[in-house]
Formats: structure tokens, C-alpha cells, sequence
């Protein structure tokens, strides 16, 4: 969970999360969008909404532990621009991950070193 917040902060992104982490203030590692009503166009890094699923993690609104491990990551209407960057962060960190739409239609490998600039001619969101 920690590895995946400090990309969340390293990348510069912003969002709502869907998850609670005990005696963890998640404002710091991602803030709320500074401007809803011009984030889209002018390129801003809004996550959407941020749904994680954790190793162990009992049914219900539960708060998670900072030192659980991560086994998903969900985005609800995010901007591609911040999920290409959130994405990249955290391969950085964790390693090579899958990346894929709703509908599997579109499918990505990210590996830490990938150029940002040469994903993103290819990035389908």
C-alpha cells in the first residue's frame, strides 16, 4: 500500500479515493482535484476515482493497513494522461505491470525504464 501511494504522490496526481488506511491521513498522497471544472483540458493528472484491492482484505468499507500488499488498482473515469503517469511511477518501484481497459480490449505491459514519451504515441486511453 505504501509503495503504491508514494507513486500515486510521485507522479503528481490527484483523485478520490475508495479505500480508508488506518491512522493514515491520505490527503498528502492523493489530493482531491484543484480544479474540477478545467482539470480535463488543460492536461491536469486526475485519477478519478481510485478503488485498491489488498492481499487479505475482509469484505466491507474495512480501512486497509499501510503495509498491506496491493493486488489491483481501479480507475473510475480517469484521464489517460494520469494513468500513464501513476502507471509508470509505479512500475518504477514494483516492476513490470499489466495494464488493461473495462473491456480487455486494450492491453499494455509497463517495465520500469519504459520512456513515458514513447508509451504515450501508443496509449489508448
Amino acid at each position: 500500500m505504501a509503495q503504491v501511494l508514494s507513486a500515486f504522490r510521485e507522479a503528481g496526481c490527484h483523485g478520490v479515493p475508495w479505500f480508508r488506511v488506518a491512522g493514515h491521513d491520505l490527503t498528502p498522497d492523493l489530493p482531491g482535484c484543484p480544479d474540477p471544472a478545467t482539470c480535463a483540458s488543460m492536461g491536469g493528472l486526475d485519477l478519478g476515482e481510485v478503488s485498491l484491492g489488498v492481499v487479505d482484505r475482509a469484505a466491507g468499507d474495512e480501512p486497509v493497513e499501510l503495509d498491506q500488499a496491493v493486488t489491483d488498482i481501479g480507475f473510475r473515469k480517469p484521464s489517460g494522461t494520469a494513468v500513464l503517469a501513476a502507471v509508470v511511477a509505479l512500475a518504477s518501484q514494483a516492476g513490470s505491470l499489466l495494464v488493461f481497459d473495462d473491456s480487455g480490449e486494450h492491453v499494455f505491459v509497463v517495465s520500469p525504464g519504459d520512456d513515458p514519451t514513447h508509451l504515450a504515441a501508443h496509449w489508448p486511453w
